[in-house]
């Protein structure tokens, strides 16, 4: 009986060395920083990243601007803390370079142009993908997904649920089904895959926090990165996509859980109050053409 117990106990600790093995790492959770003692990144900068023109606005803002045309940015940010670099997404594929019939998530919705490409401005400030140590994604829309094939190298850090969420089975709402189909092919199998389960510290002083903002898709996340001088910023995801959506908790008609989305922008909001916080909104070219755009920086 003793020998049997102790063979059936090594097959188990051999079959969780396997799986250990065989599993993409994970990180595990930590609370969100404390402000009064948080760490400094060094600059935040803007990467255009394309932009789209959606045909009809009611998708973003239901009962309102049927049929109306609407012109979003789509952004990427890059982020140095000392000898580091990390991106935030990774925009619209770059094969999309000044092709005058765009590319589509959803062609019968919106279109996607680039005008630049993220290599190009990396190398603007002396950088190439293979110097990038991460690349955190807020989602997996092809528009914010779109490149990540180019950082071989560097390790994507997604949360669990995302990447669990692109392949399960197809729901209702063909559009969702589309995105993800979609999000399996532009992923593809990223040597460096890091799952995340919910609130993580990147560099572990409080100077680049991802933070769960579920609603949007069922494992979007936001980013907060603090700056000595610009003080905290959050960056959006899509966890909104429009500054009048954010005031008013309006859902687009795309979102996978419509109260999981109001109460990631009532987090946000009450992050904003904490930390005394910016919001950059990737998609609101409103906001957008204001902001700074590399080689200038946040710093």
């Amino acid at each position: 009986m003793e020998m049997r117990a102790r063979a059936l106990m090594a097959v188990i600790m051999l079959t969780t060395l396997v799986g250990l093995a065989i599993a993409p790492t994970g990180k595990a959770a930590t609370p969100l920083p404390d402000p009064a003692r948080a760490g400094f990144a060094d600059r935040l900068y803007r990467l255009d990243c394309g932009h789209s023109l959606a045909n009809d606005e009611s998708v973003w803002t239901p009962g309102e601007n049927v049929g109306r045309p609407i012109e979003f940015s789509s952004t990427c940010w890059l982020i140095k803390r000392g000898s580091n670099w990390l991106i935030w997404d990774t925009g619209v594929p770059e094969s999309t370079l000044n092709d005058p019939k765009g590319w589509s998530t959803l062609p019968q919705l919106i279109v996607y142009h680039l005008d630049k490409t993220i290599s190009a401005q990396l190398s603007a400030i002396g950088l190439k993908p293979d110097d990038i140590q991460y690349v955190a994604i807020s989602h997996t829309h092809g528009d914010h997904i779109g490149n990540v094939t180019l950082f071989p190298h560097s390790t994507i850090l997604i949360q669990r649920v995302e990447y669990e969420w692109i392949s399960s089975p197809d729901g209702p709402n063909p559009n969702v089904n589309q995105l993800k189909a979609l999000a399996r092919k532009l992923m593809g199998s990223p040597k460096h895959l890091q799952l995340l389960d919910g609130i993580t510290d990147v560099f572990g002083d409080g100077s680049v926090t991802l933070f769960p903002t579920p609603g949007h898709t069922p494992g979007s996340q936001s980013l907060l990165v603090h700056l000595r001088h610009s003080g905290f910023i959050i960056l959006s995801g899509d966890v909104v996509h429009l500054a009048g959506n954010f005031r008013n908790d309006i859902v687009p008609t795309l979102n996978t859980d419509k109260a999981a989305s109001i109460a990631s922008m009532e987090k946000v909001k009450t992050m904003m109050g904490t930390y005394r916080a910016q919001l950059f909104i990737n998609h609101d070219k409103a906001q957008t053409d204001t902001l700074k755009i590399i080689p200038a920086f946040y710093d």
